[in-house]
This record gives structure tokens, sequence and C-alpha cells, in this order.
């Protein structure tokens, strides 16, 4: 199993925020942050892709800070999880994604996703379509990403995007490109996208959500001859882990939005003992999933992070 660390993009300084213990982001916050990650021995660095969701406290832009990681890390994937399509000129975000796989010389796992959050599309002067045109939009952004990623020259006409004859050189690092994830639930659109273009699938929740999306991606992939085994599955957590149960507790005091009686039925996340939450993830694993992008709600602290990295991650090695 894969594990990757959300770099947060934006913070909140509400106990009902989930990233409560920071009041501000900044780069320094970031690279020291990923730079710890690494040296804990993690697989990936999950960077999200928002422009308004730090309020006041202010939000870093996901593909740049991307690229600077790129350049100061040297062993972990890159994972914009993930793009925002509506945000993007699909066309320019394969220019974008080639640059960054070129200078973490290989190293970008590339998340897709059609978008949730409105108020900040249309608030940077974007036009907010309804989700099903917002992902028949994010199919042909992905079908143009392999398309100049493989060839030379690349044309192409659809209903949101017309390519004529475009270079992106140089390519991609990885052969024959970056694998793509994609991430949602919504079973009639984005599972049947994953199924026929993804090479990853990320989604958050319990395990009884969790499995029902996996079956009916697994359907998707009958209807288009997909091999559904090839297709990594990926789970996301927000997590608060520590040595003892009065830790745990103690610390959930002061985030009670974590609390399971505040959860709602579809919601989950690793909250526990290293102990405790072995066993959640060992629930994920047997339903297939492969990798967990786990956001520590302690940053900009490392104490839960580290404690993960020694006595989670390596009984999944």
């Amino acid at each position: 199993m894969e594990f990757a660390v959300n770099v947060p993009t934006s913070v909140g300084s509400s106990e009902y925020s989930t990233l409560p213990f920071a009041d501000a982001i900044s780069w320094a916050d970031q690279r020291s942050f990923g730079l710890e990650i690494e040296g804990l021995g993690y697989d990936g660095l999950a960077v999200p892709d928002h422009l308004m969701t730090g309020g006041g406290a202010g939000t870093m832009e996901c593909t740049t800070t991307l690229a600077a990681l790129a350049a100061e890390t040297s062993d972990v994937y890159l994972y914009p999880k993930t793009i925002n399509n509506p945000l993007r000129h699909g066309p320019f975000l394969a220019k974008v994604a080639a640059t960054i796989d070129e200078i973490s010389e290989g190293r970008l796992k590339l998340g897709m996703g059609a978008g949730w959050k409105d108020d900040e599309a249309t608030a940077y002067g974007y036009e907010w379509p309804p989700a099903s045109e917002r992902l028949r939009e994010l199919e042909e952004t992905i079908e143009i990403l392999k398309g100049l990623w493989t060839n030379h020259e690349f044309s192409y006409e659809g209903d949101y995007y017309t390519v004529d004859n475009a270079v992106c050189k140089p390519h991609p690092v990885q052969n024959p490109h970056p694998p793509i994830m994609l991430g949602g639930g919504g079973e009639e659109f984005t599972l049947r996208i994953t199924a026929k273009h993804a090479d990853v699938w990320n989604y958050w929740g319990s395990l009884d959500l969790m499995d029902r999306k996996l079956s009916v991606l697994a359907d998707h992939c009958d209807t288009y001859g997909t091999d559904y085994d090839a297709i990594e599955k990926s789970w996301f957590a927000r997590c608060i882990v520590r040595e003892t149960e009065e830790e745990v507790a103690a610390l959930l005091d002061e985030v009670p939005m974590f609390k399971e009686e505040n959860l709602d039925e579809s919601e989950h996340h690793l909250v526990g003992t290293p102990e405790q939450i072995v066993a959640d993830i060992e629930r994920y694993a047997d339903i297939g999933i492969g990798e967990v992008v786990v956001e520590f709600v302690d940053f900009p602290g490392t104490e839960g992070a580290s404690l993960f990295a020694d006595e989670v991650v390596p009984v999944f090695k």
C-alpha cells in the first residue's frame, strides 16, 4: 500500500476547521512540512487545488506549489489532488503537467476532478455550468492530455476544446504519460469516466460507501472492457493519531468535529491510537484500497505524521 500526505494550501483558525492549529499558510510552512514528510518515508505529497478556502488566512495555488516541491524534493511522487478542471484550460494544463513531470524527473501523479466549490470559481470570473457539463469537459481534457503527451503534433475537435496541430514538448518523463487519477463519487459520470480513462480512482467516506462505489466502478469497467484490477483504488482520510486513547481524547476535545457523534453515516476519518488506525486501514485494504491519502489535523506540527510513519505505515509495506 502507498501513503501520500496532504501539504495544505490553506488552513483555518476556528476550532471547527479541519486544520485548526495554524492560522496562516506560507511557502515556508509547506516546504518545511513537505521535506519532513519525505524524510519520514512517505510515498507521496498531495496538494489540494483551490483558490479561496483559507478565508482571511489566504490560499496558495496548487500547480506552482507542486513545481516548487518538485524542485525541493527527490523521492516522493507529487500529487495535485485534485485539479479543479473548470479552473484550467485543458490543453494548457497538459503543458503545465508535462513541465512539472520534467522538473521532478518523472514523479507527477495527476489528480483530476470536475470541481465542486462554485463560489471560488465565480468570484474569479469563471462560468460554473451544471455538473454534467463540467464532467463532459473533464473527459475531453483527459483525452487531450493523453494526446498532447504522446504525439509530436495533436489535433482535437470536441464540444469544449479545439486543438489544431498543437505540440507539447518536452513530453512528460514518464512513459507513456503520468498516471491520471480521477477524484469523485458520481456513479453515472465520474465512475464511468474513471473506467474509461483513469489509472487511479480516489474518494473519501465510510467503508460501506467506498465498497458500493467500487462495485459501480467494476460495472463500468465491464461495460468498457477495462481491467478493473489495473485501476488503483485510493481513499482520502483526515487523521488524528496519538500513542494513547487519553491523548486522542484530549486532542478531540480541541477539534470536536472529528468526534464520532458529530459525523454523518457516510463520513469516516482515521482517529485513534496506531493500533486502532492499523485495524481501520486493514478494513479498507480488504476491499481493494491500494493508496491512502492522509491529511494530518495537527498541521503544521508533525507529531501525528511521525507516529503514523513509525507505527502504521510499516504494517502495510
